[in-house]
């Protein structure tokens, strides 16, 4: 089974800077909504391109050699996690078992994740560093140096509850 993690407030929605264009069925025509409006949807690329995407504007502030490379989505929409890796680096550094940290949601259903769930991830993320075992302060699996995107999943992590007021985790 997958996971995505998503925004559960797209930021460039909330702040007004998203660039927004019109989804067309197969047949070119406008598709609507069940009150008869006009379907839209986000358009990344134009949103970037004029600097109204909030994830890529906090990205680009950060050190990408120590951040590691971003994990996106199924559908390679820039600010969606791709939520399984996440689980997967969680079991290098010991949750791998754990219910209470994980990539997946703590609503009733288990398809969002609050603020304070993303903040507890990203705390569990960076205190590992403190607690780990090699003695090179980096961890590895399969013998790669998986610390950057441990640091990218913390760093989404906090992304998420400071600008999207959480996640949506679908799978």
């Amino acid at each position: 089974m997958g996971l995505d993690n998503i925004p559960k407030q797209y930021p460039c929605k909330t702040q007004g800077t998203a660039v927004t264009t019109v989804r067309l069925g197969k047949d070119g025509t406008a598709l609507l909504e069940e009150d008869g409006s006009v379907m839209t949807q986000i358009d990344c690329q134009a949103t970037q391109a004029c600097g109204g995407c909030p994830y890529v504007n906090e990205l680009n502030k950060q050190d990408k050699e120590a951040l590691g490379s971003p994990v996106y989505g199924m559908f390679g929409t820039d600010c969606w996690y791709r939520g399984k890796y996440g689980n997967y680096l969680l079991e290098a550094i010991g949750y791998g078992d754990s219910d209470d940290f994980s990539f997946y949601g703590d609503s009733e259903d288990g398809t969002e994740k609050s603020k304070g769930s993303c903040l507890t991830l990203a705390q569990v993320i960076d205190e590992a560093f403190d607690e780990c075992d090699e003695e090179d302060g980096v961890y590895r699996m399969g013998g790669e140096d998986i610390s950057p995107d441990l640091r990218y999943a913390s760093w989404y992590l906090k992304w998420a509850a400071e600008h999207a007021d959480g996640l949506i985790c679908w799978y």
